[in-house]
């Protein structure tokens, strides 16, 4: 039980930091007019470049046809750019242009700063433990159950 109680305080602590990042990237998405749809498309979009629409569908959690209107309004103001799959013509891929590079560079740099600003509250010990722990998560399947002892 102690070990669910701590699971749990880490997990609430982790989104009172989130919360606290998002403020900036709250601002910048604002001003560019854009939903947290068309956001988490353009992101998906940036990692998985190029990919297709049913692709953006299930990682942003979408109905197909809800994705492909959000992705229209991205096309539209130039954001993003459709082009032909070169193994299936039927198949549109999607790519960020140069505009939407630029603005999802700068929410990823927004993220960054934020996150800063956290770690420099913690000192060099305090820094190498944070990366141990990350390395194990990172390092560990993404499906995995296992819990230690």
């Amino acid at each position: 039980m102690e070990r669910d109680r701590l699971v749990r305080e880490v997990l609430d602590l982790q989104g009172v930091l989130a919360r606290r990042a998002i403020g900036e990237q709250a601002d910048m998405v604002d001003d560019a007019h854009l939903t947290l749809g068309q956001l988490r498309t353009m992101l998906v979009v940036h990692t998985h470049e190029p990919c297709p629409t049913s692709l953006v569908a299930r990682l942003v959690g979408l109905r197909p046809n809800v994705a492909t209107g959000v992705i229209q309004r991205l096309v539209e103001r130039g954001w993003i750019a459709r082009e032909s799959d070169p193994d299936d013509g039927r198949v549109r891929l999607l790519r960020l242009t140069a505009e939407g590079e630029e603005f999802v560079a700068d929410v990823v740099r927004a993220a960054e700063r934020q996150h800063e600003k956290h770690l420099r509250l913690l000192d060099a010990d305090q820094l190498a433990q944070l990366r141990a722990i990350l390395q194990t998560l990172v390092g560990a399947p993404e499906n995995s159950d296992k819990q230690p002892e």
